[in-house]
Order: structure tokens, then C-alpha cells, then sequence
């Protein structure tokens, strides 16, 4: 018997209203454990140079890991939507950002700017992944240009509920994979078995 595989558009719309059913308290326990699960991941700590995200209210919260990483030592960027599918980076601090394309948190205008080759590591957000670090996002391709763009020695890492973990994420040539995707009860890391969290 054949299985048919969701579309991205459905996979979407699933994935994104189970996460959008988690409690707050749930986010809050998740956000703190996936932060305490990135910080264990070779080369998260001690990157001098972060791209963090502005979190919509579904999404995990990045926050706990990027002050925990802020306080190492570590420059925090976020991206600013400059154009159809393009980002620019900007250096800043969450208190800073403000509402800009459809809703999501930015750095403001005149930010100073970041280049790419000054990002060590790369939070990526997304809205579901497998357990090969594929990703699903949310169909603009703003994330798979940029990480297309990256050097190869860039960290790539997701935050994520374990309601975003799916069998098999729908991949296109064009798709980034990420290095590693972190959960409260697990971890996935590129051509890596699957590590279960205490």
C-alpha cells in the first residue's frame, strides 16, 4: 500500500496549528530545555557571531539560548526583510526590535549591518523538520537563500517543539538542511543517530 505524503501547504497548515495549540507554560519549559540542549552542540558556545530571530507567537521562543550565548560573549544579529525574498543583517538586541514585514520582529532601520562571513552560527527558524535536518519554512525561501549564501563552516541550528518533528519533510534541491535540530526530548544532527533527551 503507497502512503501519500503531505504537500508543504498541508504539512503547513498541520504542523502549524499543533503548534499553535501548546500552552504558554509547555513553550516556556520547552524554550529553556532546547537552549540547555544547543548550548551541549560542538560550536554553539564560542561563536562570536549569532543570527538569531524575533519569535511570532507560535514559534519557540530562541531567547533563553541567545542570552545565554550574549552573556558568553557572543554578538547577536537578526535578519531585516530588504526586499521579495531577501534578508540583510543587522546587529542588535531584542529590546530593539520592532514589528516590520508581515509582523515579524526586525531590527530597525539604519541598524548597523553584519556580513555574512562574521555569523558563526545560525538559529533557524522553521515550521517542521525530520530527523535527516531537513526543514520546512514558511514558503517566502528568505531562510533557504540565506543559508544557501552562508560559508560551509557556519552552524546551522533549530530550536523546535517536538510537535514539529515529522516523518519526512517534502525537499526541493533548493532546500537547505541544517546541522542539527534541537527538541526537549531529542536531537537530531546531519548524518548523526538520533539522540534522546534525559
Amino acid at each position: 500500500m503507497t502512503t501519500v505524503q503531505p504537500s508543504k501547504t498541508e504539512l503547513r497548515t498541520s504542523i502549524r496549528t499543533a503548534r499553535a495549540a501548546i500552552p504558554e507554560p509547555v513553550r516556556r519549559e520547552a524554550a529553556i530545555s532546547d537552549a540547555a540542549g544547543a548550548l551541549g552542540l560542538t560550536g554553539v558556545v564560542g561563536a562570536r557571531g549569532v543570527l538569531a530571530y524575533g519569535a511570532m507567537p507560535e514559534e519557540l521562543d530562541a531567547s533563553p539560548l541567545v542570552r545565554r550565548l550574549s552573556q558568553s560573549g557572543a554578538r547577536i544579529a537578526y535578519p531585516r526583510v530588504c526586499g521579495p525574498g531577501e534578508l540583510t543583517l543587522h546587529w542588535g538586541d531584542t529590546c530593539e526590535l520592532e514589528p516590520g514585514y508581515c509582523g515579524l520582529l526586525e531590527p530597525p532601520a539604519g541598524s548597523d549591518e553584519a556580513s555574512l562571513d562574521e555569523i558563526g552560527l545560525v538559529l533557524v527558524p522553521g515550521v517542521a523538520f525530520d530527523a535527516e535536518c531537513h526543514r520546512l519554512g514558511m514558503g517566502g525561501g528568505f531562510y533557504d537563500r540565506l543559508l544557501a549564501a552562508l560559508p560551509a563552516t557556519t552552524l546551522k541550528v533549530a530550536l523546535a517543539f517536538d510537535e514539529q518533528i515529522v516523518d519526512a519533510v517534502p525537499v526541493e534541491e533548493h532546500d537547505a538542511v541544517l546541522d542539527a535540530v534541537v527538541t526537549p526530548s531529542r536531537i537530531f544532527r546531519r548524518g548523526k543517530p538520533v539522540t534522546d533527551r534525559p
